[in-house]
């Protein structure tokens, strides 16, 4: 097959090819890389897919910590609780102050570790002074702190930890399966691209038509429309969208500008 001019060719050739000085590369670097001169120009860069397994491992890291931390807390709260409810003691009581006077208040009195207590409760009860069993129950080691049964003297549950370490867990989980996504998809096009590079020829491709997009984020792409006559095959045309290229948007490649395919089958190759 006869070698074109502009420079010599390093790579398999699947069928003619044009003039290396009437190329247009979209990435430059790949000029040297058909003349075996550097390397392939990537778009899954290693800093970038090295960057994407520190941060996967990185939150994954962080969100298994953070939830057997808050596990940690709120296992031992709940045992705390779990405790002081099993220190509740119920015992026997009376009503005493049932004079049926104005000035007379109920109490209850009840015996408690050696010890007779007399209070009040906490709210007046209209059922004080019926004639029926009353029973206490107080915290152990302290009967002052009681409550009427089935009233427990102990306030209700409180969870301590604050609402944010809570979420912030599974808030890094989902990070670090984005992370783990894109990773992936930097990975395949890895593998893509290190497979174009070893076993990849050289196709002969002539652009149809270029077109610049800018996005609203500041990125922009740009999209070649070209024909490629595949080994063995016929004509066919094909799209091919690049974020990363080093054309000039303004002076885009006119049609019938002659392309280079580095081509494994019909599924994988690439514009270079």
């Amino acid at each position: 097959m006869d070698q074109p001019t502009g420079g010599k060719i390093a790579l398999r050739q699947l069928g003619p090819l044009p003039d290396l000085d009437s190329v247009v590369f979209v990435r430059k670097q790949n000029r040297a890389f058909v003349t075996g001169q550097g390397p392939m120009a990537t778009s899954a860069s290693k800093g970038a897919r090295r960057f994407l397994r520190a941060g996967t491992w990185l939150f994954l890291i962080a969100g298994v910590v953070i939830l057997l931390v808050v596990g940690a807390m709120e296992y031992f709260e709940r045992q705390q609780r779990a405790e002081l409810e099993g220190s509740l003691r119920t015992v026997d009581a009376v009503v005493v102050g049932c004079d049926n006077t104005a000035t007379s208040v109920p109490a209850f009195r009840y015996t408690a570790e050696g010890k007779t207590y007399e209070h009040y409760p906490p709210q007046t009860r209209a059922d004080s002074c019926d004639k029926k069993p009353w029973q206490v129950i107080y915290v152990a080691g302290n009967p002052d702190l009681w409550a009427v049964a089935p009233d427990s003297p102990l306030p209700p549950f409180e969870d301590n930890i604050d609402a944010i370490w809570i979420v912030i867990g599974p808030c890094l989980f989902l990070l670090a399966a984005i992370y783990w996504l894109f990773t992936w998809f930097q990975e395949r096009r890895a593998g893509k691209e290190a497979r174009l590079a070893k076993e990849g020829g050289l196709l002969g491709a002539e652009l149809v038509q270029a077109k610049y997009y800018a996005g609203d984020d500041g990125g922009s792409t740009i999209r070649l429309k070209y024909t490629m006559t595949p080994p063995k095959g016929q004509p066919v045309e094909r799209k091919r969208s690049f974020s990363r290229y080093d054309l000039n948007h303004r002076a885009l490649p006119p049609p019938g500008s002659k392309l280079l395919v580095l081509y494994v089958d019909e599924t994988l190759h690439e514009v270079l």
